[in-house]
């Protein structure tokens, strides 16, 4: 079917609007870094749903299993093999959290998970980021 082209001129938009917090965007330099480990598909659907919120220092935010399950059709199982898969290649890594004593440990959850990731800096030295002042 041929589209005319004052019709397309017309519209308000033409852009695709989604609902807020149901996409995901993948820097290209995190899509180069996956290919070249050769991250498999379990890891591919996981590192989608996590990157729906990146944070500026590299942070990701928290996401549980239930819900990366849900948005990607994934069972528990494969869910926890893809995010092995995205720590063992050296993408992701535990935020390291510092106690009121001094001590370091991964961030963990009551349930004893690991609760927050972040890249890891060679990950996230692949990532062009945009900065928040003017360019000059």
């Amino acid at each position: 079917m041929p589209v005319r082209r004052d019709e397309i001129a017309g519209a308000p938009d033409p852009f695709a609007r989604y609902p807020a917090s149901t996409f995901a965007t993948i820097q290209i330099g995190l899509m180069k870094l996956l290919v070249e480990k050769k991250v498999g598909r379990n890891g591919w659907a996981v590192m989608v749903a996590l990157c729906r919120k990146v944070y500026s220092d590299g942070r990701l935010g928290r996401t549980p299993a239930a819900d990366i399950a849900d948005t990607s059709g994934l069972t528990a199982y494969q869910v926890a093999r893809g995010m092995k898969e995205l720590r063992d290649k050296g993408i992701i890594a535990p935020v390291t959290r510092k106690t009121a004593q001094g001590y370091r440990h991964p961030d963990r959850s009551n349930y004893g998970h690991v609760a927050q990731y972040r890249f890891t800096k060679r990950a996230w030295a692949r990532i062009d980021t945009v900065s928040s002042g003017p360019s000059a």
